[in-house]
């Protein structure tokens, strides 16, 4: 049996190293493949000209959720965008996107593609650049993303799937 204070010891050890910032900026290959999915919940101004016709402009935050590893890991996403969408459609989307890490290492992306109201979208993406660990990475691929339900009157939810390649110097 464990003494209470080797119990207090143990724990108080295990609460240190989770609360821990992740050192993977050791780890990190300086090179590699992005796959994530990211789960976002985001607020739309959208001035509407007819059935199907509308300028929309949208700010998202998301949780990348999987356990993943450097650059495909946990962190939060911050987005804002824009389409002008014509009976119901666009190819004009574009924004921009941060990302922090839990080491507080962050990264600027922007990205462009088409979609459907209600439906999928699909686009490319590119690094603008980063801090910390991810200082000067480059790279991008391609998304996808659909539509979820919404999870309020003002709200809308969707899920992107992101995969593509990144270099760090």
């Amino acid at each position: 049996m464990f003494s209470r204070q080797q119990q207090l010891l143990a724990i108080s050890t295990s609460i240190c190293l989770l609360l821990s910032p992740p050192t993977f900026a050791q780890d990190l290959p300086k090179e590699g493949p992005v796959d994530f999915e990211v789960t976002a919940i985001g607020e739309a101004t959208i001035l509407a000209a007819g059935q199907g016709t509308l300028q929309l402009n949208y700010a998202v935050n998301g949780l990348r959720s999987k356990h993943g590893e450097g650059v495909n890991g946990i962190a939060s996403m911050h987005c804002v965008g824009a389409a002008s969408v014509f009976e119901g459609k666009w190819d004009n989307e574009s924004g921009l996107c941060s990302t922090t890490y839990p080491d507080g290492s962050t990264t600027m992306t922007r990205y462009g593609g088409s979609g459907t109201l209600g439906g999928l979208a699909e686009g490319s993406w590119s690094f603008m650049g980063g801090t910390g660990a991810l200082s000067g990475i480059t790279g991008g691929g391609s998304y996808t993303r659909i539509s979820g339900p919404n999870p309020s009157e003002t709200r809308s939810s969707s899920r992107s799937t992101v995969t593509g390649t990144y270099k760090l110097p």
